[in-house]
């Protein structure tokens, strides 16, 4: 297996997370379309509008999902070579002696795109339910965006765990040279 064969694997996998998604947001759908239908709804002309774009908002982010899932599971060795995930690693086949900054890169990316593939979707309903409540409170409350910072903190440390994998891999090999570094000089020392 190459590390564009791997890649490839894990950018599927997300995709399927994101699959997992637009499960979670079907109901959210559903209940706009209920909303929309109810024979009360058009008496209340504000109601209405929530309604419709609640509906419409809930729309766009499945047509959202649907293009990242199909860029991630069809499209993966695209995204691939557009941000050089297999830059740097020998394209021979894997052999279970695999170094450390190997191993290292691939959690990384693991992990920053585990971050992503959960907080995003978060993100969306966060920004969903901001101004949903805006919108039903006609701006008589303080809307709390708290968790929208939160969400969107988590979506940029995930972007940059992916994107300065290269410079943690680095830093984590120069800590560890020089951990061992010291731990020689000690036991020098002790022979002494």
């Amino acid at each position: 297996m190459t590390p564009k064969n791997l890649f490839n694997i894990i950018l599927k996998i997300f995709g399927l997370f994101f699959l997992r998604e637009i499960v979670f947001i079907i109901p959210q759908l559903i209940s706009s379309i209920s909303f929309l239908i109810q024979p009360d709804s058009f008496e209340n002309n504000q109601y209405s509008n929530y309604g419709i774009g609640g509906f419409i908002v809930v729309l766009i982010i499945i047509v959202f999902y649907c293009f990242i899932i199909y860029q991630l599971i069809f499209k993966a060795n695209i995204i691939i070579d557009k941000l050089n995930l297999d830059k740097g690693f020998n394209q021979e086949e894997f052999s279970f002696h695999i170094s450390t900054s190997l191993v290292l890169t691939i959690a990384l990316i693991v992990i920053g795109g585990v971050i992503l593939t959960e907080e995003i979707p978060n993100l969306c309903r966060n920004i969903f339910s901001y101004f949903q409540e805006k919108s039903l409170t006609h701006g008589m409350t303080k809307q709390n965006y708290s968790y929208i910072i939160f969400s969107a903190v988590k979506v940029i440390i995930g972007s940059l765990i992916i994107g300065e994998r290269q410079r943690i891999v680095e830093f984590a090999e120069k800590r560890q040279t020089k951990k061992q570094v010291d731990k020689v000089d000690d036991e020098f020392d002790s022979t002494k």
